[in-house]
């Protein structure tokens, strides 16, 4: 259950959106460009997400109160920390709320306006004092703080750490961080499983699609392997951009491997674990499609061979599949 302080903010933030025409604009927008289209259209590395995007990062509530309550456990009061990716700014202002120094950092012009906006609400009704929290529009893997920080809070994550900029950003920031610091969300794992998925039409090899319960997406799809660790990211540490499997992949059941499946759980905190189930934004599965697919066979193994730079889009890897011996 979240605590009286998350829930507040919470709901606060909410009501806000409502009023200020936020969440109506964005369902809106949820009936005229689906989520794949919107994330091949922009550019994340010199514009951040759409604000309408933080908007929506906000209504998955399991996602929200796992960064809330991971922000009230890890602070203190006096606490330098950063937001890099501000947002709707709930989670700096969470941090501002326990007393933190807080520097907020956002690349999107009009999403830090909102942001703004927010803050002004929070200080205005007593939440916390305004030196608590500075807003500042810029590149969070460039920006260098003022002084060594204690905490960093990143939310810049996607399924397969794809489109997002976490690892630039975190890794230019780590250097600033002391030696008891740090970062929020601790890591993200990786799985791929092959599967046979009803596909949108005109999607060719390496195109990707998601399923979307608030879009109204829903693909039906068979596993037809287990689900393999692909990758293993620890924030806490400097992380590569490179993504380059070599795999063997058993089959457990007959079709057409006609798209990989890819998702990541992801490890805000030492005992606060996002699963696959329980993110509904930019935390769902993702399908990458394969063109043309490959029929198997249990009993048999599939050779997967990916490679993919995290934070690119998913059409711009390489991903190739081959049949191998009967096990």
């Amino acid at each position: 259950m979240p605590t009286e302080l998350a829930a507040q903010i919470y709901r606060e933030t909410i009501g806000f959106l409502e009023e200020s025409g936020y969440i109506s604009y964005l369902n809106k927008l949820l009936v005229e460009e689906y989520i794949d289209d919107r994330m091949t259209r922009i550019d994340v590395p010199s514009r951040g997400l759409e604000t309408v995007d933080a908007v929506h990062c906000i209504l998955d509530r399991n996602r929200t109160f796992a960064f809330l309550e991971a922000i009230e456990k890890s602070v203190k009061p006096g606490d330098v920390v950063v937001e890099a990716g501000l947002g709707t700014g709930i989670l700096a202002i969470m941090a501002a709320a326990l007393g933190a120094e807080v520097y907020g950092i956002e690349i999107n012009k009009d999403t830090l306006g909102l942001a703004r906006q927010l803050t002004r609400m929070f200080i205005k009704n007593g939440l916390f004092d305004q030196e608590n929290l500075l807003l500042i529009e810029a590149d969070a893997s460039t920006w260098d703080p003022p002084k060594q920080i204690d905490l960093i809070i990143s939310e810049n994550i996607y399924a397969g750490m794809f489109y997002e900029m976490q690892i630039p950003i975190v890794n230019h920031l780590l250097p600033f961080i002391g030696s008891s610091g740090r970062v929020i969300p601790d890591g993200i794992s990786s799985y791929v499983i092959l599967a046979q998925a009803e596909k949108p039409l005109l999607k060719g090899h390496g195109k990707s699609f998601s399923p979307s319960q608030a879009e109204g997406r829903i693909y039906k799809s068979r596993e037809l392997s287990e689900p393999f660790l692909y990758d293993n990211i620890n924030f806490n540490q400097k992380n590569g951009m490179d993504c380059r499997i070599d795999i063997a992949i058993p089959i457990i059941r007959s079709g057409l491997v006609n798209s990989l499946l890819i998702y990541s759980p992801v490890k805000v905190a030492k005992d606060i674990i996002l699963k696959r189930e329980d993110m509904i934004f930019m935390g769902e599965d993702i399908f990458i499609v394969i063109d043309p697919p490959l029929h198997v066979e249990p009993q048999s193994t599939v050779r997967l061979r990916m490679e993919y730079k995290r934070g690119s889009k998913p059409e711009d890897g390489n991903y190739f599949l081959d049949l191998q011996k009967v096990i």
